[in-house]
């Protein structure tokens, strides 16, 4: 399995690695170079996801980041740790969770993947809240909250070919009326025949957007980047909460901003204790099978 953060991460810690070595073999027929950079504070990084609909996308992904001369990638992962998912309720403008009715998750496959945390008999409901708690085995504690929301209705789609060259690029059209309230997406796009979605990070593209621009009326939906005849396109639309979209806007900021060695763009975490994301998705789903 790839997980999108994970993968993320350890890409810009080889990219940082392999840049400071590049420098050092440049500078060193000129003069000697000590650099003295403090260690990297290590930071536990979390990703967790639930739905209503797809069990494989319920999971809680827990690693950390290390020093970046010193990228032991095999000490990556955090196990051991105790991970609990507890269904609130809200009543009025109070939400409230009761620690009988939590939910663990367990590193199920630890020789496989280290460090993911899943329940197979848990079942995510729309439009409730939900409290994640984790504890670490040096005593460190995590905590965080979602909610899962409504999901989009689409009104229509429909896809179309159009001849380039050799190759028959294919398009896809959907569309959905975006009402009133604050509303925000996040799409994965799966080009497989197989249909069993094992984990946001493998999607072949995602689209991270908001209704700031178009509101409280039909909303058009259509790649520009086409897929090709014969394709089988998986769509995972989902609508997330607004601090659940800061995050992953904020993260695909910092994912283009050329790694660990750049100008530094802060992510914006809705959990507390550590960096990262409880995201709460409210999915619809639907296939392409584009002949």
């Amino acid at each position: 399995m790839e997980f999108q953060i994970l993968r993320k991460l350890r890409t810009y810690f080889h990219f940082g690695l392999f840049g400071v070595c590049a420098l050092l073999t440049m500078t060193a027929c000129e003069k000697e170079i000590d650099i003295n950079l403090p260690p990297s504070k290590e930071e536990i990084v979390v990703e967790a996801s639930i739905n209503q609909l797809v069990s494989t996308l319920n999971y809680v992904i827990i690693s950390k980041t290390v020093d970046y001369f010193k990228p032991d990638l095999s000490l990556n992962s955090v196990s051991g740790a105790k991970v609990y998912i507890t269904e609130g309720k809200i009543t009025g403008t109070d939400t409230s969770f009761n620690i009988a009715d939590r939910q663990a998750f367990i590193d199920l496959f630890d020789t496989l993947a280290p460090g993911v945390y899943i329940n197979p008999f848990f079942q995510g409901k729309i439009e409730k809240p939900y409290l994640l708690e984790i504890e670490l085995e040096d005593g460190r504690k995590i905590r965080g909250k979602t909610i899962i929301p409504k999901p989009l209705k689409l009104d229509s789609t429909s896809f179309w070919f159009e001849q380039n060259g050799n190759d028959t690029n294919a398009f896809i059209y959907l569309d959905w009326f975006d009402g009133p309230e604050q509303n925000n997406y996040r799409f994965a796009l799966l080009n497989n025949y197989d249909s069993i979605f094992t984990g946001w990070g493998i999607a072949d593209r995602f689209y991270t957007f908001d209704d700031e621009r178009i509101n409280n009326q039909k909303r058009p939906f259509v790649l520009l980047n086409p897929y090709k005849y014969g394709d089988t396109v998986h769509y995972y639309m989902a609508e997330i909460g607004r601090k659940e979209y800061l995050f992953w806007d904020s993260f695909r900021n910092a994912a283009n901003n050329g790694g660990p060695f750049s100008t530094p763009v802060a992510v914006k975490s809705n959990i507390y204790g550590a960096i990262g994301s409880f995201t709460g998705y409210g999915i619809t789903y639907k296939k392409f099978i584009l002949r």
